[in-house]
């Protein structure tokens, strides 16, 4: 008994599946009313099949992210004891765990959330901005505050961390001509940090793969490409302070005119973002207030397809 061989057109099968698409369901009601041979049975399973094959091909890729580990980039003991410093710090100013896999971005505000990152650049997204290109008018969609404190409290300092908030300090003052020389009159070796509000903020991972599954805007198509990059990482998740107030006490006398002022207090801003600085005089205590933001502490994501 020889068996009967069918050959079955691939474009055919795929016209068929939508040709059988588009028919009203009453037909398929119908179809067992027409008479089949042996061969038309096996050539419509075939075709099923066959049909079956062709959506399966067309399914997209399923998106997921992995949270990355700093240990990769072998940090050295420095980086290892300030993590650890701020890590201390969060978790009695907030009263929480810190997020795990956190890194420290260092007291910094290049680097902000949403941005793509890699261990040779950063910022490789450029002017694409996932919480500005969503065409979602609600942020709160994609991103969330997790918890926020604003309880003021001093950081303890190591080497690093001082060299971090002295410069600060001093690219704050060298706005002012009039007070860029305060560091002189100051004793930096006894200089206390209070942090200000803290936040903790984050990126929503499952609202972020539905869009980046279902947009059709090509700034958002751009991203998503530069992310499924084996080398780029998505910081996800940060722990931002809004200022800091840094205190000296005095190792020689003040001019009368810059203690006049200094008793009164004295502002000016910093850029056009709003950023500004307040210099102060408590008894024999300079205190500058720098208020501006710094993302510190960070969590990294891998998008992946499967």
């Amino acid at each position: 008994m020889t068996a009967a061989v069918i050959h079955v057109n691939t474009d055919l099968v795929c016209l068929l599946e939508k040709t059988f698409y588009i028919y009203d369901k009453q037909i398929f009601k119908n179809l067992h009313t027409i008479m089949f041979n042996k061969n038309n049975y096996l050539l419509l399973f075939c075709i099923c099949l066959a049909a079956t094959g062709c959506n399966r091909g067309n399914k997209a890729p399923k998106l997921k992210f992995e949270s990355i580990s700093d240990s990769l980039y072998h940090p050295d003991d420095n980086y290892k004891q300030t993590l650890f410093i701020w890590k201390h710090y969060y978790e009695q100013c907030m009263n929480e765990q810190l997020f795990p896999d956190a890194f420290y971005l260092q007291l910094q505000d290049k680097v902000n959330i949403g941005s793509i990152n890699n261990e040779h650049e950063s910022d490789v997204n450029k002017k694409i901005n996932i919480l500005d290109t969503s065409n979602n008018k609600n942020i709160f969609n994609l991103f969330a505050i997790v918890n926020s404190s604003n309880c003021s409290d001093t950081i303890h300092l190591n080497g690093p961390l001082k060299k971090d908030f002295y410069r600060e300090v001093v690219n704050a003052l060298s706005i002012s001509p009039g007070y860029k020389g305060l560091t002189a009159v100051v004793d930096t070796a006894q200089m206390k940090i209070k942090i200000g509000a803290t936040f903790n903020n984050t990126l929503r991972p499952d609202s972020l793969i539905s869009l980046l599954t279902r947009t059709q805007d090509s700034s958002l198509i751009r991203f998503k490409e530069l992310l499924l990059l084996p080398e780029n990482a998505l910081l996800a998740q940060t722990v931002d302070i809004f200022g800091f107030s840094a205190e000296f006490p005095l190792k020689m006398e003040l001019s009368a005119q810059q203690k006049q002022q200094l008793d009164k207090g004295v502002s000016f801003d910093m850029n056009m973002s709003g950023d500004n600085v307040r210099l102060s005089l408590l008894s024999d205590i300079v205190r500058v207030q720098v208020n501006k933001r710094y993302s510190v502490l960070g969590r990294f994501l891998k998008l992946k397809a499967e």
